[in-house]
């Protein structure tokens, strides 16, 4: 008999159908199990165990808690707030990771970012930093020095040039930042960022916030907006006229870091004066400063024993940002020194390029104007970080674009999870940073069952193998 070559082929054919229905039978073994699904926004989860801030991210409730990678974007961005031209250095930090638990009476909120700088525990000259010099410059050409000379001396700022296209004005923006942002860039003086000069030292510490949205409104945006130092801020004189020109009015229609709508608890953490490393932690852990603005010996004492540091409280609302417990340092005060100044606390360490901070504070609120935390409940939160020596600070900043849902659940963390690893994005936000690693995560399949699949795969192979070796001697011996 004749070999047909058609059968032959026709019957190989079969063989590879049959290989590929052994397989994905095999492989519909993990078809019905559920896998873990990233949860819609952050999930603090309960657990038991205590915040080790020594070591922070080193707890074991942590293993099995998804990062979820937040993109951060630039503060001063035409497509975040209406300034005129974005700013070279807002924007530093790409992105950030957030966990989150709590214990019962406590929450934990551990948060990751990238610092290719190097840690900044700076601030020489004063708790904050070396004071604020916004950098100024024009992009299109030589700095309008006539303008300069005007903005700063109606400002009464000095300044120093560096070269024709830039200069630094010593001394805080904050009652010149709206015109630093809506008006100064018409006249050739755009804002760059704050003077950095890593030689002598003159740079800003890091930072990193976590605001807690008190208000009512649906979707609110968290980035606060560019004004005076106080309500109805006036600018006076010649360049008040020119503000009269231009943008209708001389009379700065916000208040630096107030919130379009609601209001706002901040928790922030500032390396160089909350953080016992900085140099300027013993600024708020002396005794004799504390007493004279309302904050007990005893817990400055106390404090300044401890091996871990803290965060402060700030306040913002529709009229401005305030201090909340400390008798007002860097802004109005809100409520008054009360004793629970020193009850929200952290751990920090960088290690690998990376920041670790771990941010602790009871779920009940500790003075007022701050957030008070129930289990079951859904938060928006929101989320800041400053790269000091990249000239981030104080307006310039990284920031999530939205408000992203924290939700205290009543439930522990599930054992196994996929990369349950979710990223808030803007469609306004530019793309000009990298995107966060691919956060490791174990497979929400159990072990036995994968062991079970390959197993079965393998027995497949082998079944066909026999078959397609049966069928070949066959034909052949036809």
């Amino acid at each position: 008999m004749r070999h047909n070559p058609g059968s032959k082929l026709g019957r190989h054919k079969a063989l590879l159908l049959l290989a590929l229905v052994g397989i994905v039978g095999a492989l519909y073994v993990l078809a019905p199990l559920p896998l873990a699904q990233a949860p819609s926004g952050i999930v603090a989860y309960k657990v038991v165990g205590s915040a080790n801030l020594r070591r922070p991210g080193t707890e074991s409730f942590w293993q099995n808690i998804p990062w979820y990678n937040v993109t951060l974007v630039p503060n001063l961005n035409q497509q975040m707030i209406p300034v005129l031209a974005n700013v070279p250095t807002s924007g530093a930090v790409p992105y950030l990771m957030v966990k989150a638990a709590w214990n019962g009476t406590d929450i934990i909120i551990l948060l990751k970012w990238p610092d290719p700088y190097g840690p900044s525990y700076a601030g020489p000259a004063s708790i904050a930093g070396p004071g604020h010099w916004p950098l100024v410059y024009n992009p299109n050409g030589p700095l309008n020095m006539t303008f300069l000379q005007l903005l700063t001396s109606t400002f009464h700022k000095k300044y120093f040039v560096i070269n024709s296209s830039y200069a630094v004005i010593k001394g805080s923006p904050r009652p010149m930042e709206y015109v630093l942002a809506y008006m100064a860039p018409h006249y050739g003086v755009y804002f760059y960022g704050y003077y950095v000069n890593l030689t002598s030292g003159h740079y800003y510490p890091d930072r990193a916030a976590i605001m807690w949205y008190m208000g009512s409104q649906q979707s609110p945006s968290d980035c606060m907006n560019i004004g005076g130092g106080h309500p109805n801020f006036a600018v006076g004189g010649q360049l008040g006229q020119l503000m009269q020109s231009y943008l209708g009015s001389n009379v700065e229609p916000n208040t630096g870091g107030s919130l379009s709508s609601g209001a706002a608890d901040i928790w922030e953490w500032i390396s160089g004066a909350t953080d016992p490393k900085g140099d300027n932690f013993n600024y708020f852990t002396n005794a004799t400063w504390d007493v004279e603005n309302g904050i007990s010996q005893a817990a400055a004492e106390q404090f300044a024993a401890a091996p871990h540091g803290f965060f402060i409280h700030l306040f913002a609302n529709q009229t401005g940002l305030y201090d909340v417990g400390d008798g007002g340092i860097w802004y109005p005060n809100a409520t008054g020194p009360e004793p629970g100044y020193f009850s929200g606390y952290t751990g920090a360490v960088y290690e690998n390029g990376y920041w670790v901070v771990e941010f602790v504070r009871s779920l009940q609120a500790t003075m007022p104007d701050t957030v008070n935390l129930v289990p079951g409940q859904t938060y928006d939160v929101a989320f800041a970080v400053w790269a000091g020596k990249a000239g981030e600070t104080s307006w310039d900043k990284s920031i999530s674009p939205s408000f992203i849902p924290l939700t205290i659940a009543t439930t522990p963390p599930p054992t196994t999870t996929t990369t349950a690893t979710s990223t808030t994005t803007s469609s306004a936000a530019p793309s000009t940073t990298s995107a966060p690693p691919t956060t490791t995560a174990v497979s929400g399949v159990p072990w036995s069952v994968v062991t079970a699949a390959i197993a079965g795969i393998i027995i497949a192979v082998i079944a066909i193998a026999i078959v397609f070796v049966a069928v070949h001697r066959k034909v052949q011996t036809k």
